[in-house]
């Protein structure tokens, strides 16, 4: 599933919000605005506003947490890229307006079509949608077709966008150059991380660091010993993860013990010992990273993204640690159950770092941390099938990288889901240029009286109105 197709429920769920405070507003003005000839019905530009004013919102608060954003007069009082709040909101919905009619009239000129599988999921969307929020939706001005036609438009979108930057497309996207860009935007790693923690979780001392320094490395010695034998090291890495892991436990156990207490009740007779110490569980890194969704920010056809960071442990792969059972007979008839595990579930699939402009390095979050992130995409990939030590302030990891290139078919990481992903990453801001050119051609026609009737900020609790 593309970007746009999801932006329906995430536009759907702002103007709602909005929309359920109470927001009301006339039934003289049925048509906002006229673009190349098409009208914008009131309805649709309520709900692209309200969707504007909660993208607004969302990113005041992002930026200040402590921004009262429930507050219309402390929103009204901030500026947006350069402009007042309600200006922006104004040209967020505009914009929002002059895509949807681009995708309409592209979608009507290219002579495409909703799949019946798509057109199905419309209606059903819509139906469970407005069995909860119709009638909220309705006396704020905005009618089921509306609702309807702007999740219509999102489908259209990633038909159309298909259309220029699909396999074979109308812009020669081949499949090799997709493999390509996902080869160069993410690597295949496995780590295990030692925290450098004592039984109770405080920070070691100095001399607590050099001794599970000494640890790991003689961990890594036993690991690169078997070089050269992927099944060897990776059944190492696995000892070494169990190593560890009751290595914790058992420092948390003699932690907690050395905290247990006595005490005696009011009558002076003794009380059964509690555990005031909780035992530190391991951390171990065999946990998988699951995000088959996109991997890069998750954008709107219409809508640009408040600031955002596309998190490097957002993975661009789905994997599960996950084992199963196989019922089989042996030579004696003789019912036996055998068990098999994903053989790559301790593996991980890390994500290239992709940033909005002006974002700030602090606000950027690197899996599992920084200084691992450095050396997967750097000398980890000259470095396929060795293991090495890599220190951060917090702890030591353990990190091996191998060939991703070897984990590239259809029934592992090339999946037909995974090849949309890498589509709709490697071209979606090439796709939004070419929309921003088209809505740059058209020929807007404004309904001052009624955009100014349906300003955002115009909340009455007690009014009600026809649907657009």
């Amino acid at each position: 599933m593309f970007k746009w197709k999801k932006a329906a429920a995430a536009l759907a769920a702002a103007a709602m919000t909005v929309a359920g405070a109470g927001c009301t507003v006339g039934s003289g003005s049925a048509y906002a605005m006229t673009i190349d000839g098409e009208q914008i019905n009131a309805g649709i530009y309520i709900y692209y506003s309200y969707a504007s004013y909660m993208e607004l919102t969302q990113t005041l608060q992002s930026q200040n947490s402590e921004l009262d954003v429930k507050d219309d007069n402390v929103v009204k009082e901030q500026k947006m890229d350069g402009v007042s709040s309600e200006e922006w909101i104004k040209n967020k919905a505009l914009e929002y307006c002059q895509r949807y009619v681009a995708i309409e009239k592209k979608f009507d000129e290219l002579d495409l079509s909703l799949t019946e599988e798509e057109s199905k999921d419309v209606e059903n969307t819509i139906d469970s949608f407005w069995d909860t929020n119709g009638e909220t939706y309705e006396k704020n001005g905005i009618s089921k077709n509306s609702v309807k036609s702007v999740l219509e438009n999102t489908y259209m979108t990633n038909e159309v966008f298909l259309y220029y930057y699909g396999v074979d497309g109308e812009e020669g996207t081949t499949e090799d150059d997709l493999k390509q860009y996902y080869e160069e935007n993410n690597a295949r790693v496995r780590y295990i991380k030692f925290d450098l923690t004592d039984g109770n979780g405080e920070a070691l001392d100095d001399a607590g660091k050099k001794e599970m320094k000494a640890k790991v490395e003689d961990y890594l010695g036993e690991i690169n010993a078997l070089k050269g034998d992927e099944d060897a090291m990776e059944d190492e890495m696995d000892n070494v993860q169990s190593d560890y892991n009751a290595y914790v436990t058992s420092i948390s156990e003699e932690a907690a013990a050395a905290t247990a207490t006595s005490a005696t009740d009011a009558d002076g007779n003794e009380i059964a010992a509690t555990t005031e110490a909780t035992t530190v569980a391991a951390e171990t890194t065999t946990e998988t990273t699951a995000a088959a969704e996109e991997s890069a920010a998750t954008e709107t056809a219409g809508a640009e993204e408040a600031a955002e960071t596309t998190a490097a442990e957002e993975s661009a792969s789905e994997e599960t640690t996950t084992t199963e059972a196989a019922v089989e007979t042996d030579e004696n008839g003789s019912e036996v159950t055998t068990t098999t595990t994903a053989p790559y579930a301790n593996e991980q699939i890390i994500a290239k770092v992709t940033t909005k402009e002006n974002t700030k390095e602090e606000d950027v979050t690197y899996n599992p941390c920084k200084n691992v992130y450095d050396y997967v995409f750097g000398d980890g990939q000259k470095n396929y099938g060795v293991a090495t030590v890599v220190e951060d302030d917090t702890a030591y990891y353990i990190v091996m990288c191998r060939d991703i290139k070897e984990r590239m078919t259809e029934d592992d990481l090339w999946t037909e889901t995974q090849q949309n992903t890498v589509i709709s990453q490697a071209y979606s801001d090439a796709f939004e240029d070419m929309l921003d050119g088209w809505t740059g051609e058209q020929k807007v026609e404004k309904n001052d009286s009624a955009i100014k009737k349906y300003d955002a900020f115009k909340i009455d609790m007690d009014s009600s109105s026809q649907s657009a």
